[in-house]
């Protein structure tokens, strides 16, 4: 895979995450969950803009150079940083949806950026795509953690157990 293709499928699942997450926002009935929603379509949103600079450089013929990325986003709060306790009772299929495809995403992309360290030899855009990989990695985890938080419920609240 050349650069260019590799930026455009980068950019590709950048755009999609980010418009999950807007939407996933948008929809949702939380404040908090809105919030951090909202937040990670920015991290997507800023890992777009550093794609876009690439490209833009490279068609440009410039030397290759990396933007700095801010530093990922920091999800501390007791069992759940997306949503609260009285939100686990309202637990929606669009919420739980949102969640599963969004790891789906995000497993997807850190297997890509890392796919695309492996085939660059050039050390800048090794280490962002490492680095890309790192936090999709970290949206995974952190989107895992919450739809085990509220697993029981949603489960329990559509009978899912009497099978």
């Amino acid at each position: 895979m050349d650069l260019q293709q590799a930026l455009q499928t980068a950019m590709k699942g950048e755009i999609e995450g980010r418009e999950l997450y807007r939407a996933a926002a948008e929809k949702t009935g939380d404040t908090k969950a809105r919030e951090v929603f909202g937040m990670l379509a920015d991290e997507e949103q800023s890992h777009l803009d550093s794609l876009i600079q690439i490209g833009k450089d490279y068609e440009a013929g410039k030397d290759l150079t990396v933007p700095q990325l801010p530093a990922p986003a920091s999800f501390e709060d007791a069992e759940s940083p997306i949503f609260t306790r009285e939100f686990k009772e309202k637990v929606s299929d669009f919420d739980m949806s949102a969640l599963s495809i969004g790891m789906k995403l995000e497993l997807e992309s850190e297997k890509t950026y890392r796919q695309m360290a492996e085939e660059t030899d050039q050390y800048q855009l090794k280490e962002l795509f490492i680095r890309l990989a790192d936090w999709e990695q970290g949206h995974f985890d952190f989107l895992q953690k919450q739809k085990g938080f509220l697993e029981s419920y949603y489960t329990q609240k559509y009978s899912f157990y009497r099978f």
